[in-house]
């Protein structure tokens, strides 16, 4: 009979219309659904309700990607909505439903692509302006990371695997443990009795992340340094020898589980950090696991700030993740109400690295994060094309701020795009990094001086020329990028020494050595609490001498990467890989975006915290991008009034 009834449903449910919404009442309405109760394989009903947030309804907001994690965002499933209605949803969207659905009550969710008309472009682009608010009046948001991973471990070879001798001292049992702290730890689901039985590998690790974090915070508060923990040393310990030896057996399950966790989709997509930063609580979901999400951060926190080597190697191993938890950082800086508005332009640059279906996404789900990014960028229209919302964009923060500092973030590659050169295009990354937190100020305090043509092509501003690019020369082009390989990078070392070595006097009366270090770091460095510390300290030119000595002393590649990676060297860490060096007319080292080219000029525009590379181009100039002249950056090359500068017209 079940199985009769079963069939009934089904037949009903593929002979349902597709549903048709309603236009939204109020400026504050939203739609929730219901989710009704079943078991996980039986057809998904819901229905569709409008509410207006101000009357405060209890929902749990949905985060999650549109695409499964082979990448299918097709609409290819279907679900009941209502009696006689259904809707179209992706499987990823699905699977979250099957296994957010209670057997026996009813569940109140917001999920975008069912609770917004995505056909109604006026309507998309308005709940995206209150999607801070969504997000920020549900009581939790639940993350849905997918499916647990189908490599399964052993619990007990797990515990046992994944936990040092030292940490199992103190052994009360197989399935619990006494850590550092003297508290009782256990896992927080605990695994079967059965030694044979198998879990998933992305639970052993969550569960075990719950218990080194829980650890950490309980050595924490005796006023010691939370990363004593002996369970944050072996998890370290097992990502460390996981990411850096290539054999199998180095991968052990805790190690496994990790990687799983850390490439998922979900933590590429840019929507999801103003959904996370605006969230009261925030859960993981993966499969019936459940993890508090600041659990990831506050590891990713404790990583950043340890200091050991171990630390160090691994930073790079949270791989898709690491540029989620960046941005996050940013994003809870920038709504802070002391944030500076270029705090805003720091989570724009973050977020360049992570997905959106739609290039205006890259502005429009950061813009959410503060309402006072309200007064510095126009409001979400998905109407525009991409080049008028960023030059949109540009205007709007150069009118606002009267400072150049989001030419920081332009490079020449935009101008292939028929995208004015002096606009971010934020979907593209950008050619040149550096630390924009430095108290540069080439043109010392001043506003800029400026004027945009009606068609939104031309940037008139005022500023001088300071000096003209005379020779670069460089290693492959890839030895700058991002990307580079360390092979690369060694090569593009080399080839910059060699250029500051050329000159034979520096301008400024400084030695040659000291303008040629002070130029590879840009003149500064993270002090050992990641304070920052410019100009960088006097003692780094001992190690700028021995890093230097092993950069052109070995013959091979191959033995300076071994050298330089047990050498361990802070002037190491501190070097700009993106910018090789340059010299100009008038004897200056210059660190340029590698799209640089002989003939271009340095210039300092009133407004710009750093001189710009800017090349002419027939009756105007093409903006190539920032840069960093040894002996300039403090003002001295800027004049005391603003009288004499000189119109640029840069598009």
């Amino acid at each position: 009979m079940d199985e009769l009834s079963e069939e009934m449903r089904r037949s009903e449910y593929e002979e349902a219309c597709d549903y048709n919404y309603a236009p939204l009442q109020h400026p504050d309405s939203i739609r929730l659904l219901e989710l009704l109760p079943g078991e996980m394989e039986s057809p998904i009903q819901i229905d569709l309700a409008e509410f207006r947030l101000q009357e405060n309804p209890l929902y749990e907001a949905l985060s999650y990607t549109w695409a499964t994690e082979d990448g299918d965002c097709s609409l290819s499933s279907q679900i009941r909505c209502g009696k006689t209605t259904r809707l179209w949803i992706t499987k990823n969207c699905e699977l979250a439903l099957r296994y957010l659905r209670e057997t026996d009550s009813r569940r109140i969710l917001w999920v975008d692509a069912i609770c917004i008309n995505q056909n109604d472009i006026n309507e998309r682009g308005h709940q995206v302006g209150m999607m801070r608010d969504i997000y920020s009046q549900a009581p939790r948001v639940l993350v849905w990371l997918g499916e647990a991973s189908k490599d399964l471990g052993t619990p007990l070879s797990y515990m046992v695997d994944s936990i040092s001798p030292s940490a199992l001292e103190a052994a009360t049992g197989p399935l619990s443990r006494s850590g550092s702290s003297g508290g009782e730890l256990s896992t927080h689901e605990a695994p079967p009795n059965d030694s044979q039985a198998t879990i998933s590998v992305s639970e052993i690790f969550l569960n075990f992340l719950e218990e080194v974090v829980d650890d950490m915070i309980q050595i924490s508060s005796t006023g010691q340094a939370s990363t004593l923990s002996s369970l944050y040393q072996e998890l370290i310990s097992q990502i460390h020898e996981g990411w850096t030896n290539k054999a199998p057996e180095a991968k052990s399950q805790l190690y496994r589980g990790f990687v799983d966790i850390v490439n998922r989709r979900w933590w590429t997509r840019v929507w999801v950090v103003q959904e996370v930063v605006s969230a009261k609580s925030v859960i993981l979901v993966c499969s019936k696991k459940r993890t508090d999400y600041t659990y990831f951060r506050r590891l990713h926190l404790s990583i950043i700030r340890d200091m050991s080597p171990k630390a160090n190697d691994i930073f790079n191993s949270f791989s898709v993740a690491n540029g989620h938890l960046t941005a996050v950082r940013g994003a809870f800086r920038a709504t802070e109400a002391s944030a500076e508005p270029s705090a805003f332009l720091e989570v724009l640059h973050e977020a360049r690295g992570l997905f959106a279906s739609n290039p205006c996404d890259k502005v429009f789900g950061v813009l959410g994060l503060s309402d006072k990014f309200n007064t510095l960028a126009p409001a979400p229209d998905y109407s525009k094309s991409p080049t008028e919302v960023f030059t949109d964009l540009a205007k709007s923060f150069l009118s606002t701020t009267k400072s150049l500092s989001i030419l920081e973030h332009a490079t020449s590659t935009n101008a292939t795009l028929g995208h004015p050169s002096w606009a971010p295009y934020w979907p593209n990354g950008p050619v040149i990094y550096f630390n924009r937190s430095v108290p540069y100020h080439a043109s010392k305090k001043s506003e800029a001086i400026f004027t945009i043509s009606p068609n939104s092509q031309y940037l008139r501003v005022k500023g001088k020329v300071f000096d003209q690019v005379t020779e670069l020369p460089l290693a492959e082009l890839g030895a700058y990028t991002w990307e580079a390989g360390f092979n690369e990078i060694i090569e593009g070392y080399r080839v910059s020494c060699k250029v500051g070595f050329s000159l034979t006097s520096y301008p400024t009366g400084e030695p040659v050595e000291e303008a040629l270090w002070r130029s590879l770091c840009w003149n500064f460095r993270w002090g050992t609490d990641y304070t920052m510390i410019y100009p960088a300290p006097d003692e780094l030119a001992h190690s700028f001498r021995e890093w230097y000595y092993i950069l052109m002393a070995s013959n091979t590649l191959e033995v300076t990467e071994r050298e330089f990676k047990n050498q361990r060297n802070p002037f190491a860490a501190e070097i700009n890989d993106t910018s090789p060096l340059g010299t100009t007319k008038n004897g200056y080292l210059a660190a340029v975006p590698y799209t640089t080219e002989v003939g271009d000029f340095i210039a300092l525009l009133a407004g710009g915290r750093l001189p710009f590379i800017l090349r002419p181009t027939g009756d105007h100039y093409c903006f190539v991008g920032p840069c960093y002249v040894h002996g300039i950056m403090n003002g001295e090359a800027f004049p005391d009034t603003l009288d004499g500068l000189q119109w640029f017209s840069i598009r």
